[in-house]
C-alpha cells in the first residue's frame, strides 16, 4: 500500500502559520483558558465601591476564592487602603482606565492619558492585566494596550448585572454558565449605571453567595494569572465599539 505523502507548505504559508500564534498572543484577547481542572476566574469591574468591595471581599474570604478586580483610577485614587486590602488578600488588581472611557471613539492622546493616570493610581498593586471598559476595543486601542505591556482580558460569560434583577436570577444565570475555564464579568460597582436601580450591588452579593454555596465544593475560584497557569489560554480577535 503507498504511503500517504506529506504535504509540503509554501515558504510563505509556513512563515504565516508560524506568525499566527505570535499574533494571536499579541493582539488576541483573553477570553478563557481550556483546563481540565475546576478552576474559574470571576472578575469584577469599576470599583472599588466603599460600601459593596469591603462587603464582597468578605464573602470571598469566607469560600476561600480570589477573584480580579479591574478597577478605575478615579475610584482607586481615594480608597488606597480598600486597594491594599484586595491586593494583601491575594487577588488581582487590572487597570480598566482612569475615568471609563470608551475606548475606541477616544483620541489616542487620551487613551494614552488613561492608561497611565490608571496605572499611577493603581501603583505598587496593579498588575499587567487591562479591560477595556464597556467591552471597546478597536485596533488601535488594542496597539495601546499592547505597547503598555498589558495582557488585554475579555470574558467568556455574563449575566447582565448591570440591569436590576433579582438576587435567584442572577444566581441561575451565573450556574448556568460556568465552567472549568471560564472568566466572568461581573461588577463591583458601576460605573455608568444605565439602569439606576442596578446601582444597588446587594443582589449581586446575594447571587453570588447562592452560588457559592452550590459550586465551592467543585470549584475552585482563582485570579487570571492563576487561571492561565492551568491550561491553554484562548485569545480571540476582540476588536467591536464600546457597547
Amino acid at each position: 500500500m503507498a504511503q500517504p505523502q506529506s504535504i509540503q507548505l509554501s515558504p510563505a504559508r509556513a512563515f504565516w502559520r508560524w506568525l499566527a500564534p505570535v499574533g494571536r498572543r499579541l493582539f488576541g484577547t483573553l477570553a478563557r483558558v481550556d483546563t481540565t481542572e475546576p478552576v474559574v476566574a470571576l472578575t469584577f469591574d469599576d470599583g472599588p465601591h466603599p460600601v459593596y468591595t469591603p462587603q464582597l471581599l468578605d464573602l470571598l474570604a469566607q469560600y476561600q476564592a480570589r477573584a480580579t478586580f479591574f478597577l478605575l483610577g478615579r475610584h482607586a485614587a481615594g480608597q488606597r487602603d480598600l486597594v491594599a486590602r484586595m491586593a494583601a488578600a491575594g487577588h488581582a488588581i487590572g487597570n480598566h482606565t482612569f475615568t471609563h472611557i470608551r475606548m475606541p471613539q477616544t483620541p489616542r492622546w487620551q487613551r494614552w492619558r488613561e492608561l497611565w493616570l490608571a496605572r499611577r493610581a493603581l501603583a505598587p498593586f496593579g498588575s499587567a492585566l487591562f479591560r477595556p471598559p464597556y467591552g471597546g476595543q478597536s485596533y488601535g486601542s488594542r496597539l495601546d494596550a499592547l505597547l503598555f505591556g498589558y495582557e488585554v482580558v475579555g470574558w467568556s460569560c455574563h449575566i447582565e448585572d448591570w440591569v436590576a434583577q433579582p438576587a435567584d436570577r442572577l444566581a441561575e444565570r451565573l450556574l448556568a454558565q460556568i465552567q472549568p475555564g471560564s472568566i466572568v464579568l461581573l461588577h463591583d460597582r458601576l460605573a455608568n449605571p444605565r439602569d439606576p436601580a442596578a446601582a444597588d450591588r446587594g443582589p449581586l452579593i446575594e447571587a453570588l453567595t447562592i452560588a457559592f454555596d452550590h459550586l465551592h465544593a467543585t470549584y475552585r475560584f482563582v485570579t487570571v494569572p492563576e487561571l492561565i497557569r492551568t491550561g491553554t489560554p484562548v485569545r480571540v480577535p476582540w476588536f467591536r465599539p464600546a457597547l
